[in-house]
């Protein structure tokens, strides 16, 4: 394994997966699966020292997100407060790129059938990356769409975006709770919660006529 290490450390990130990839094949241990994906993610741009920078943020603030001339109730008002405080968490999770997020479903989908706490841990860092991807993009887009007239026909690809959201949330619930095996049933409990948000979701009736705002 060594090996195919150096070849990442050089940058060379297409022979280290074709060389894991050999090896993962002749020997399906984790610990090639690990390196295998980690070769992915390497050549997508997420080194192990960005990974570390959001995965391990201290003393996080937990300054409340004051919002004027609107009313929310206080269950969004609580949503807002915990987006706030993590924010800096937030922040410092890398962009991916098109490509980028090929990789990181390469990777993924090598780290799939892996059961060992660390290569689940591995698995949700690695989605935490492709969700935040996915959001930022999502509401670029919507920034840009809602400057002009909006119609009930242009919001269902943003509907459909949510329900992908949800679906990446289902995943990271299922590798952190492979990740902690002691707070299994507190992630159980989460997915759980999810998986009917998006049941909630699905049942809702789409309106027949286009209307517009």
């Amino acid at each position: 394994m060594s090996k195919g290490f150096s070849m990442m450390d050089q940058g060379h990130y297409d022979e280290a997966i074709s060389y894991f990839a050999e090896l993962a094949a002749s020997d399906p241990h984790y610990h090639v699966k690990m390196a295998l994906a980690s070769a992915y993610a390497g050549r997508a741009g997420v080194k192990i020292e960005q990974i570390y920078s959001f995965v391990v943020v201290k003393n996080i603030s937990s300054n409340d997100l004051r919002v004027t001339g609107l009313a929310i109730d206080k269950q969004t008002s609580e949503l807002m407060n915990t987006l706030a405080r993590y924010s800096e968490q937030w922040n410092r999770i890398p962009d991916a790129t098109t490509n980028a997020r090929r990789d990181l479903q390469s990777a993924l989908k090598v780290l799939e059938e892996a059961k060992e706490p660390g290569a689940r841990l591995y698995s949700a860092t690695l989605r935490v990356v492709l969700l935040k991807s996915s959001v930022v993009e999502g509401v670029k887009s919507w920034k840009i769409k809602t400057t002009q007239k909006v119609c009930t026909d242009d919001l269902r690809p943003y509907f459909d975006w949510g329900l992908r959201i949800v679906e990446g949330l289902l995943f990271l619930a299922e590798d952190l709770r492979g990740a902690f095996p002691e707070r299994e049933q507190e992630y159980q409990e989460i997915h759980s919660r999810l998986s009917q948000i998006k049941k909630d979701a699905e049942a809702l009736p789409w309106p027949r006529e286009n209307l517009c705002f």
